[in-house]
């Protein structure tokens, strides 16, 4: 259909420059989310932060990230109608698809950038479904696909998890905190009870990390592993909930274990002439941390081939014509996808940084684990029961619990405003956005035909 004309050359090159631009509002936004409270704490300094980062966002795509995603985000509006010759004659349907796809791109993408330049952490993949609520309702009204395209329910149900998704993060990151506070900080044992403490946690940060991984918090984690280890038991470890329960387990007592012979070995040398609340604070340090590290190869593994898969979705279409449910994201998507992550994380990364770090509350190493950890308990949660939630908006709910749990006072209530506002304009401006660019490129689109 398209073969090598100019106007595919200039579709392709506005694809890849529009999914540049996509994965680098990921980068500023997004991967910043899950770094902040690294940031706030001071556990690592900035360029540390941003290594991790890049690296943990990249891997978790590459390695276990989606190759195979929804032509549409998460369902919202059904891709036959554009192709159906009762509805649309000849390519016209697949021409106004591919400008869809391009506009939900940059749409999506306007909206992330200046959220990011008022340094407002919100969810990349928020904005993606409503660009493609945005271009569904428009090809409605326009008589382009019938009302029965744009499926309500699946967006009533995403749109209760991003409800419901801060509101865990919050109470569970609150309560381990609280926990934190009364049963170390409030004590005349102060260092006695952190050990002890930081025995636990270790065995529960590994726990909950790995039953989040294998239980939806990875999701295509299942499929990486069979394609490099076929026929093992690893099959059985993720169908049978108990199995995996006692499989993680024994991996989280051998962590413990082996964190506690290279503390013997090596811990005494770094005790030295620390303060004990000092020292309480290094402990959780490196706790958080690895909780962070996993939030991003989470956040990469789930999210940032949807985020493209847009971009996916046209190459298919210049490269055979047509349109599917599902589209193969190339390796080539992935590293274009990586790149921009790379950049924006290095550029702007550090504004939302700043936010989740330092202007909601402030952020110790306790109160970023707390809030890290407790964001992480509050993905696997949601996913055993089956509930979609924003990994960003959890995480930026869980500083916010944790500022609660030392009073009103602890938190900044007009920035807690401000994101929740943005928040709640994500979905409409992107929308809306999305109509009015989607109307330039229909018209430039069949203007071509």
């Amino acid at each position: 259909m398209f073969g090598l004309s100019t106007g595919a050359l200039i579709v392709l090159l506005l694809t890849i420059l529009f999914g540049f631009y996509m994965a680098w509002t990921i980068g500023a936004n997004d991967v910043a989310n899950s770094m902040g409270t690294v940031f706030g704490s001071k556990a690592l300094p900035l360029k540390k932060i941003i290594l991790i980062a890049v690296l943990f966002e990249f891997l978790g795509a590459f390695l276990v990230g989606a190759h195979v995603t929804n032509t549409l985000k998460s369902g919202i509006v059904e891709p036959e109608p554009f192709q159906d010759p009762a509805i649309t004659s000849g390519d016209q349907g697949v021409y106004l698809f591919t400008a869809g796809m391009l506009a939900v791109l940059l749409a999506a993408s306007l909206w992330v950038t200046l959220a990011t330049y008022k340094r407002l952490p919100i969810s990349t993949s928020q904005s993606i479904v409503g660009a493609v609520a945005g271009f569904g309702a428009t090809s409605i009204l326009l008589g382009d696909i019938p009302p029965s395209s744009l499926v309500l329910p699946t967006l009533l149900k995403i749109s209760l998890g991003w409800v419901l998704s801060p509101v865990f993060g919050g109470v569970v990151s609150f309560f381990i905190f609280f926990s934190i506070k009364k049963f170390i900080f409030e004590s005349d044992k102060l260092e006695k009870r952190a050990e002890r403490a930081n025995l636990l946690f270790i065995f529960l940060v590994v726990f909950i990390l790995l039953l989040a991984g294998l239980s939806g918090g990875l999701k295509n984690l299942r499929t990486s592993v069979e394609c490099l280890l076929p026929g093992t038991f690893i099959e059985l470890v993720f169908e049978d909930f108990l199995v995996k329960v006692l499989f993680v387990a024994l991996i989280s007592l051998l962590s413990l274990l082996g964190y506690t012979l290279v503390k013997m070995w090596y811990g005494r040398r770094r005790k030295r002439e620390m303060a004990p609340l000092e020292r309480v604070e290094s402990l959780f340090g490196g706790l958080l941390v690895l909780t962070a590290c996993y939030v991003a190869f989470a956040h990469g593994a789930n999210d940032v081939a949807n985020a493209i898969g847009p971009v996916a979705a046209i190459v298919q279409i210049l490269a055979k014509g047509e349109i599917t449910d599902t589209v193969a994201i190339p390796a080539w998507i992935l590293v274009l996808g990586g790149i921009g992550i790379v950049i924006g994380v290095s550029t702007w990364g550090y504004r939302v940084m700043e936010t989740i770090g330092k202007k909601i509350t402030k952020i110790t190493p306790t109160r970023g684990f707390s809030a890290s950890f407790g964001a992480a308990s509050s993905v696997l949660f949601c996913s055993l029961l089956g509930i979609p939630v924003s990994t960003s908006q959890i995480i930026v709910g869980a500083v916010i619990g944790v500022g609660m749990a030392g009073g009103i006072a602890a938190i900044d209530l007009r920035v807690i405003r401000n994101i929740i506002v943005s928040w709640v304009f994500t979905i409409p401006v992107s929308a809306v956005t999305t109509a009015g660019v989607y109307l330039l490129f229909r018209a430039i689109a069949l203007n071509i035909m």
